[in-house]
């Protein structure tokens, strides 16, 4: 990492309810008054995200639409045709959108207010799996691949939800750390034949890998015209930014997940001041032991896999992860306790 430059702790907030935090939620399923269940979560967010500040993390990464669960219901959800999945983007005029901005809006405005950073995150890989209909109700989870393969509904998708958002961001614009597009999307594409040994290949890969990047190259255009913030990519891997060319799809941020997937090590950063790389994701303790650390005796806790991404180079790191319920990742009290020593030992994410 460049002398000089602080590092910066974050964590994942991903969801309160994964794939409807933003836009109404699916009939039924928040009870009988909408209103009230809208409010109560959002005394919920400005309490975490309150607690996030104080502690001194610097952001939060949150997935926007996840798997698709509220983008259309009964009619306008995913319907299997002849074996596939098939979707439609909703009209720019559809009711949807306007819930849409407005909880992005207020989660912005509650950024701002505490002078936190937000990385949101468009879809999760999730969005494209085939599609699993939810008994008794109108709700399709995934099964939304066409909204990514489809070059005519892939544009009417980013004019009427991603162009939209980046208008609302561009605001806000000292609140977004990078606009990402995609959380992991290896594991919903066919990668022909890179990387056979980190996703293996299953019938869960849905997009092909030129579409995939396709896909990416146009989001990423269209999050870098507006010059007020950088562009992301989730990877799950180190090697895929290499192998699927992020600089070439014109990511400015680049961003990996590191999980000592295989008992790989941490890799160095090597990346360049202009276009710099952080890690999106890392276990805080004990989800696969960091064999680095292991072969020099440290232990596995929080305070030392952060000073190891220190001394590796990278400008910053978000844990995984907030309201999680693995035992691995899942964000104790005692946790929350090494995370608030270290940041004060280290000056509050501002370590040279």
């Amino acid at each position: 990492m460049p002398q000089n430059k602080p590092f910066q702790l974050g964590i994942n907030y991903p969801w309160l309810n994964y794939g409807w935090d933003f836009g109404d939620p699916p009939p039924g399923w928040a009870g009988v008054d909408v209103a009230a269940w809208r409010a109560k979560n959002r005394r919920d967010i400005v309490a975490d995200l309150l607690q996030f500040a104080e502690l001194g993390l610097f952001a939060v990464r949150w997935f926007v639409l996840a798997d698709g669960t509220n983008y259309g219901f009964g009619d306008e959800a995913p319907q299997l045709v002849n074996d596939r999945w098939r979707a439609q983007p909703l009209p720019a005029a559809h009711p949807f959108h306007p819930q849409l901005f407005e909880d992005f809006v207020f989660l912005l405005e509650t950024c701002s207010d505490l002078k936190l950073q937000l990385v949101p995150v468009l879809l999760d890989f999730h969005w494209a799996f085939p599609g699993e209909a939810v008994a008794n109700t109108p709700v399709v989870k995934g099964g939304r691949a066409d909204l990514i393969i489809d070059a005519n509904k892939r544009g009417a998708f980013f004019d009427h939800v991603l162009e939209p958002l980046l208008d609302l961001s561009e605001k806000y614009r000292e609140t977004i750390y990078a606009w990402e597009l995609i959380n992991e999307p290896e594991w919903c594409t066919n990668p022909r034949n890179l990387a056979p040994s980190q996703i293996p290949a299953d019938d869960q890969q849905t997009v092909p890998l030129d579409l995939m990047r396709d896909f990416i190259a146009d989001g990423v255009r269209r999050i870098n015209a507006r010059r007020a913030f950088r562009s992301t990519i989730g990877f799950a891997h180190r090697e895929t930014i290499d192998e699927w060319d992020s600089a070439g799809l014109g990511v400015t941020l680049h961003q990996f997940h590191y999980y000592a997937q295989n008992k790989s090590k941490l890799p160095p950063h090597i990346f360049s001041d202009e276009y710099p790389c952080f890690v999106g994701e890392f276990a805080s303790a004990h989800e696969r032991d960091w064999p680095e650390l292991k072969k020099q005796k440290r232990t596995q806790a929080l305070t030392h896999r952060l000073n190891w991404l220190i001394e590796k180079g990278y400008p910053s790191a978000f844990i995984w992860s907030a309201r999680g319920s693995d035992p691995a990742t899942e964000w104790t009290q005692t946790k929350q306790v090494e995370t608030l020593a270290f940041l004060r030992e280290s000056g509050g994410n501002q370590i040279a």
